[in-house]
């Protein structure tokens, strides 16, 4: 049963002791309506003060809290209806299956085997740590793993930021340092792919990945005049022919793709840098940002003023959203605008024409010619 303590001789603020599923929980009522009031006025505007613990329980039920507050007249119908919604919650809640005292002794004994300098960080359960490592050329990799209860019965959980995942071998024996030396020896696989990637990222303008991990195959280069190439390097043969797209104006465009596709013969994969290649078959420098106009290169849509719309569809879309996929295809122009953005901006000028589903208008920013595919009339 409930205990509730009065803090106050007005009887407008509490201390409440709440048994759940074997458990105690507290918290505090204030601004509760006086006696004088009790059944007449509801304690909606009554505040909870709860524990840390108590707090991450109802974390997205404040609602549901808030509601029985508007319902409840007096303090004890309050104290039941909370005791019922919490009962629901910690029922809900996922069981932990500690593991037995030997896993401890083992996790700890592995441990001192690969050396604590290995070891980046580990929760206070030891079923959860961040293995470090460096590979030949200097770079620190982590491993994050994940313990299960029974093991090395079962086979734990590792990932890495690599371009092509580890599939983990395991057997009765293994350990933390057979899943160490897997990762160890499937980084060695990608240097080469590291060492392309990283000239690219020093010395061109990356529009996309903002932040890359070394798992990223993709980059999004920026070509000046608003137009850029899109790049996916194969990670066991980074050196070979990416798969490529460009993006821009088609006036600007058309010759640079003209050129990507009748100037193979000059790939030379074994002794040049991916970017050297790029750079020789399409007769041009990839601006860097240390000497290119900022103007020049954004990507941001001219209408809404911004990269990314969040949850967009299509074929460009990531976790953030769509990119700009519409540009004017004036060669002196060539600003780009995410279709969503220009179908609102035409429908609201008088003078565009609609033909089915196409709209037909004028640049936002230099008065040319474009139309824009829209889903409905």
């Amino acid at each position: 049963m409930a205990t509730v303590l009065p803090l106050n001789a007005q009887l407008t603020a509490f201390q409440v002791f709440l048994p759940v599923q074997g458990k105690e929980y507290e918290f505090g009522l204030h601004n509760v309506p006086s006696p004088e009031e009790a059944g007449k006025v509801s304690l909606r505007n009554a505040k909870l003060d709860c524990k840390l613990e108590l707090r991450m329980l109802l974390e997205g039920f404040e609602h549901v809290l808030q509601e029985r507050m508007k319902q409840s007249l007096d303090v004890a119908t309050f104290v039941e209806e909370f005791k019922d919604i919490l009962d629901r919650i910690v029922q809900a809640q996922p069981q932990v299956v500690l593991p037995p005292a030997s896993f401890y002794a083992r996790i700890v004994a592995e441990i001192e085997a690969i050396g604590w300098e290995h070891v980046a960080w580990i929760s206070p359960q030891l079923t959860t740590l961040h293995l470090c490592f460096f590979d030949v050329a200097g770079r620190e990799h982590i491993v994050h793993v994940n313990l299960p209860p029974d093991y090395p019965e079962k086979q734990p959980l590792a990932t890495a930021d690599l371009p092509i995942a580890v599939e983990l071998r395991w057997g009765p024996d293994g350990t933390m340092n057979a899943i160490l030396s897997q990762f160890q020896l499937a980084a060695e696989r990608f240097q080469d792919f590291w060492a392309n990637m990283e000239d690219i990222d020093k010395h061109v303008w990356v529009m996309e990945p903002e932040h890359p991990s070394r798992a990223n195959c993709f980059r999004r280069i920026a070509l000046g005049g608003h137009c850029s190439l899109s790049i996916t390097v194969n990670p066991l043969s980074p050196r070979s022919i990416p798969e490529y797209r460009f993006f821009g104006s088609d006036a600007l465009i058309s010759p640079i793709r003209k050129r990507m596709d009748s100037c193979m013969s000059h790939w030379y994969v074994m002794d040049r840098l991916l970017r050297i290649n790029l750079e020789d078959v399409l007769e041009l420098t990839f601006p860097c940002p240390q000497d290119t106009d900022q103007d020049d290169i954004s990507a941001n849509c001219i209408i809404c003023y911004n990269y990314r719309l969040p949850h967009g569809t299509g074929d460009w879309v990531s976790k953030e959203g769509l990119v700009p996929d519409r540009v004017c295809d004036n060669g002196s122009c060539g600003r780009p605008f995410h279709s969503a953005c220009l179908v609102e901006w035409l429908r609201a000028i008088p003078t565009t024409r609609q033909s089915f589903d196409v709209l037909f208008g004028s640049c936002p920013c230099c008065s040319h010619p474009i139309m824009v595919k829209c889903t409905s009339g």
